[in-house]
């Protein structure tokens, strides 16, 4: 059986809440294009979401696109990843990380 390839999912305006509150364990990555921090861990983020095999789907919303699931999450500060499960918020991480850090934490977060 072949095995799907896991990217990391750019969320367009009429996506955002509907995925951000969808079933499952998500990772979102709130970022603007003009956030050089953002820029700088995207890569990194990339490299994950293609590698990880945990039960995680990997998302990214741009603010200046998705503003109602930034403000309905308390997104003040860019890049912030937020860990959700079934639509819910479990975990909030602001600011980037490195890759295996990124990975302890998303085990750590999912039981994985």
């Amino acid at each position: 059986m072949a095995t799907e390839e896991r990217k990391l999912v750019e969320l367009a305006d009429d996506s955002c809440e509907r995925e951000a509150k969808g079933e499952g364990w998500r990772l979102v990555e709130f970022y603007s294009q003009w956030c050089p921090h953002c820029r700088a861990f995207r890569p990194t983020l990339e490299r994950v979401a293609s590698e990880y095999t945990g039960p995680v789907g990997f998302y990214a919303a741009d603010v200046e696109h998705c503003r109602e699931a930034a403000e309905r999450l308390g997104i003040m500060s860019i890049p912030t990843l937020v860990l959700l499960r079934d639509g819910e918020q479990v975990e909030m991480h602001v600011g980037g990380m490195g890759a295996s850090e990124l990975v302890e934490w998303l085990k750590e977060k999912t039981g994985d």
